[in-house]
């Protein structure tokens, strides 16, 4: 058999599926939430692609020997 054709849950057929938020008083403050929180995983998906990105731009390019370089001689004249 292929594909599930065999197991306890193999007989029943499709499931349902629930939306997330069911119609309520509260309908439209729970889309805000969902659409808040989508929000902000896609946010913070796109700025630490946009920080990897950076950063390897930098390694590679060979301005961030040269950054770190000029940080170091920063830090030791202030320590004198």
């Amino acid at each position: 058999m292929a594909y599930g054709g065999a197991g306890p849950g193999a007989q029943e057929g499709p499931k349902a599926v629930l939306p997330t938020c069911e119609p309520c008083p509260d309908f439209e403050a729970c889309q805000r939430d969902l659409y808040i929180g989508t929000a902000g995983i896609a946010l913070g998906v796109i700025a630490f692609i946009c920080l990897a990105g950076g950063a390897c731009l930098l390694v590679f390019s060979g301005k961030g020997s040269l950054i770190l370089i000029e940080l170091e001689q920063n830090i030791q004249r202030l320590r004198r």
